[in-house]
C-alpha cells in the first residue's frame, strides 16, 4: 500500500507548486522505505504525463499537426516565419521546444549528480521553504501580466525552460518555478498555468523512453505498480483543474504557508538526528 500512498502524492504534487520529488522524498523517509534509484519515480511521473495528454488532449493534437506542417517549410525560411507567426499552435509547439532543451541537456550530463541530492533530506527541507518563499513572493509583488502566446517571445522560452531544469534540485517545484516564471514575464496567468503543464510532456516523455529498461526490472507488485500509476494519473489530472483555478484567483501564496511549515518541521527532523 506505500506504493499506492506515493502515487497519490506525486499525482497531487506534479502540479500543484510544491515540489513532487521533494514529497517523494519526505513520504519515503516518514514511511520508513528505501526504493533505489529513480526508475519508480519515472513511473509515477508517466501517470501524470497520460494526466496532462488526456486533460489537454485537443490542444495537444493541434500542436502535434502544426509542428509537423512547420517542418514541412523550415527549409524555406520566409514562408517559415509567415507560418509560425500567423498560426499560434506552430508557434506554441516551437516554443514547447525551446523551452525544453535546458531541461534535458542538464539531466542528461548531470544526472548522476542529481539523483545523489534526492538522498540529501536536508537540502530538501531548504529547497522547499526556499520554494514557498518565491511563491509568496510572486503573489504578493508582482504585477499581472496579460501577455497570450502571440506576444510570447525567445526569450520567455528560454527562461521558462531554465526554470524548469533549475527544478531537477528535489524541493524545488517544477511546476511552480515555471510558472512563477512565466508570471515574471508578464504572460497571462491562465497561459502561464497551461504552458508549465504541457511544458511537462516532452520532459518526462524523454526520462521514461530512457529509464524504460530500469522500469522493467523494478523488484515490485505489479498490482502496485499499476494502482500507483492510475493513482497519479487521477490525483494529478485533478490537482491541474484545482491549481488553475487557485493560481487565477491569485492564492499562490496559500501554499508557501504549507511548504514553510513542511519543510521546517522536516528540516527539524533532520538537524536532530545529525
Amino acid at each position: 500500500m506505500y506504493y499506492i500512498f506515493l502515487g497519490l502524492v506525486q499525482g497531487l504534487t506534479e502540479f500543484l507548486p510544491v515540489s513532487s520529488s521533494g514529497h517523494l522524498v519526505i513520504s519515503q523517509y516518514l514511511l520508513d522505505i528505501a526504493i533505489p534509484g529513480v526508475a519508480f519515480e519515472t513511473l509515477l511521473h508517466m501517470g501524470t504525463l497520460f494526466a496532462v495528454i488526456v486533460l489537454f488532449r485537443k490542444k495537444i493534437i493541434h500542436l502535434i499537426d502544426s509542428f509537423i506542417q512547420s517542418i514541412r517549410v523550415i527549409n524555406k525560411p520566409k514562408e517559415f516565419k509567415e507560418y509560425i507567426q500567423t498560426n499560434l499552435d506552430a508557434k506554441f509547439s516551437w516554443l514547447l521546444l525551446i523551452s525544453t532543451i535546458p531541461g534535458a541537456l542538464i539531466g542528461y550530463y548531470f544526472q548522476k549528480f542529481f539523483e545523489e541530492l534526492f538522498n540529501n533530506p536536508i537540502l530538501t527541507s531548504i529547497m522547499l521553504i526556499f520554494t514557498g518563499t518565491c511563491l509568496f513572493l510572486t503573489d504578493k509583488f508582482l504585477i499581472l501580466g496579460n501577455k497570450n502566446i502571440e506576444k510570447m517571445n525567445f526569450r520567455d522560452a528560454v527562461l521558462i525552460g531554465f526554470a524548469q531544469a533549475f527544478a531537477i534540485i528535489p524541493g524545488i517545484s517544477r511546476s511552480g518555478f515555471t510558472i512563477m516564471m512565466g508570471i515574471q514575464r508578464k504572460l497571462d496567468r491562465k497561459l502561464a498555468a497551461q504552458y508549465s503543464f504541457i511544458l511537462s510532456i516532452p520532459i518526462i516523455l524523454g526520462a521514461s523512453v530512457y529509464k524504460m529498461p530500469e522500469i522493467y526490472r523494478i523488484h515490485i507488485p505489479f498490482v502496485y505498480l499499476i494502482g500507483s500509476f492510475f493513482i497519479a494519473f487521477l490525483s494529478g489530472y485533478w490537482a491541474m483543474i484545482i491549481f488553475t483555478k487557485m493560481l487565477t484567483n491569485f492564492k499562490l501564496h496559500l501554499f508557501s504557508y504549507y511548504l514553510w511549515f513542511i519543510g521546517g518541521i522536516f528540516l527539524i527532523f533532520n538537524l536532530i538526528e545529525l
